[in-house]
């Protein structure tokens, strides 16, 4: 992450800043000196031409770097690699096709008009609708129980889930609702003398 870092900074320096400033010396300084002026104008189309082909080539292993050397070696003093790559590769590729790139940049050229409109009208109605959602959400009342929600999704409990019950014990049959059993009970009870307790309030026991 940091070379990667280090790279872009250097990149942007060494490979827009410094050619930068130096074809703005060529020309307030030196306007009449054509091969100066012919050198940057070449730098900079060979730098428009990476940068419109990156999309296919920033896949290669250290890309950062090589393009860094890459662009140093263009406009460094002693190699001036602008005019050896202008001469062997740009100008050739672009003079053969050059007729047919013409016409389609014209054709683009007569279309912008309406791209732009198209595209301002479309930025403008999405911006738009966006900044009513945004207002919208802002100006709302929350929902009451969004806390308690937000609570319950937290502690992952579900109002909507069936509670769990203990299964039942079998019902059992109580003695008494037996005859036969209320009978073997009062004559047991007979047996032993067994006298019900009478409670202070009147009520048995």
């Amino acid at each position: 992450m940091l070379g990667e870092l280090l790279s872009k900074i250097l990149l942007l320096l060494f490979g827009y800043a410094m050619p930068a400033f130096e074809c703005f010396k060529t020309v307030e300084t030196r306007p009449n000196d054509a091969h100066l002026l012919r050198f940057w104008c070449q730098y900079w189309i060979i730098v428009a031409m990476v940068i419109a082909f990156e999309s296919l080539i920033s896949w290669m292993p250290m890309y950062g770097e090589i393009k860094l050397a890459f662009f140093v070696y263009l406009w460094y003093p002693k190699t001036k690699g602008s005019d050896v790559v202008y001469d062997t590769f740009v100008r050739p590729v672009v003079m053969q096709y050059e007729p047919n790139i013409e016409q389609r940049l014209l054709h683009l050229r007569a279309k912008s008009g309406q791209l732009l409109t198209f595209y301002v009208k479309n930025f403008a109605d999405k911006g738009t609708a966006f900044f009513m959602d945004v207002l919208r959400y802002v100006v709302s009342d929350k929902p009451e129980g969004s806390n308690a929600e937000q609570r319950n999704k937290k502690s992952g409990w579900n109002p909507f889930a069936t509670k769990r019950r203990p299964p039942s014990p079998p019902p059992q049959e109580s003695i008494f609702d037996n005859p036969d059993a209320a009978v073997i009970a009062e004559a047991l009870r007979a047996t032993i003398g067994a006298q019900p307790r009478r409670a202070q309030n009147g009520k048995h026991y």
